[in-house]
């Protein structure tokens, strides 16, 4: 009867190795179900890769979770946002630590550096043949042989059309015009969007640096001389104004009085110079020594003056 029981009792050891398979399947399952999901980040779309076909296997997807096969699919994040990358003389401001300006020469053979900073976007309806033509390189990569080498390439040779000065200043807004357009041509044919491109500072070596100085000094006292001689002429406009205002106030003064006096002259009469003398005189005949005294028809005055 023992040796029966004993026969139909389980060994502890099966058991516990049984459990342990069935952890160990549910591991798997579950690690499995974690390596399936992918979160595609904002502003970014996921191209999904078959590796044994080594096909995209669909169109781009959107922000949010995505369900792939680990073991036969890969995915790849673009971002479709705006992407800034500058090049310039300052490390810490730019892209690339160190000076990374672009090195151009003018057509009198002047190096000159300039800073740039370009903006771009992968184009959303092409970022599965973008991972195609770039074997699944990431955005850095993309960045590195097409936004950078491009640009580092093309802008000098568009560049050495121009003298040093047109660079600067005169032509400066035309030369960005057809480094913008010759770029952005090269951008479209590698799946990307040219946003902007933009000049933002122009380094001259120290002989350059110095004359432009001296040129724009010169200009400087040239607008100011300028500008006192267009000063005293308006002071001289404006003094030739007053001083024939006040000559015309003199004439037309002289004017009137010449008038007022014609018109006292013609109101004088005999009758009038007669009433004068007589509202003047005392009624007392002056008094004359050594002498005969004058006469004065005094009844004729008088008559006259009372006449209507």
């Amino acid at each position: 009867m023992s040796r029966g029981a004993n026969l139909s009792l389980p060994k502890p050891g099966r058991g516990i190795g049984v459990l342990a398979i069935i952890a160990l399947i549910a591991l798997a399952l579950l690690g499995f179900m974690f390596a399936s999901w992918r979160n595609i980040r904002p502003g970014y779309v996921g191209i999904v890769f078959d590796k044994a076909s080594h096909q995209v296997t669909a169109s781009a997807l959107e922000p949010g979770w995505a369900f792939i096969n680990p073991f036969t699919q890969a995915i790849q994040e673009y971002p479709i946002t705006i992407q800034t990358y500058e090049m310039v003389l300052k490390g810490s401001e730019g892209s690339v630590a160190g000076d990374d300006s672009i090195k151009i020469q003018s057509n009198e053979g002047q190096q000159l550096n300039l800073d740039v900073v370009i903006q771009y976007q992968v184009k959303r309806s092409e970022a599965g043949i973008l991972y195609q033509d770039w074997g699944g390189a990431d955005i850095s990569t993309v960045e590195d042989r097409v936004v950078r080498q491009y640009t580092r390439s093309q802008v000098p040779v568009i560049a050495s059309s121009y003298t040093w000065e047109e660079i600067v200043s005169t032509k400066r807004a035309e030369l960005v015009k057809l480094m913008e357009e010759g770029l952005r041509a090269e951008f479209a044919r590698r799946h990307l969007d040219m946003i902007s491109f933009g000049i933002r500072e122009v380094h001259l070596p120290e002989s350059l640096q110095q004359a432009l100085n001296n040129k724009i000094q010169a200009q400087q006292q040239a607008e100011q001389q300028r500008y006192q001689l267009e000063q005293a002429r308006v002071r001289a406009e404006q003094d030739q104004v007053e001083a024939q205002g006040k000559a015309n106030a003199l004439l037309v003064q002289a004017e009137a009085q010449a008038t007022a006096n014609r018109k006292l002259a013609e109101s004088v009469t005999d009758v009038l110079i007669r009433y004068q003398q007589i509202q003047k005189w005392d009624g007392k005949l002056p008094v004359f020594t050594g002498g005969a005294t004058p006469l004065i028809n005094t009844s004729e005055i008088i008559s006259s003056t009372m006449q209507p």
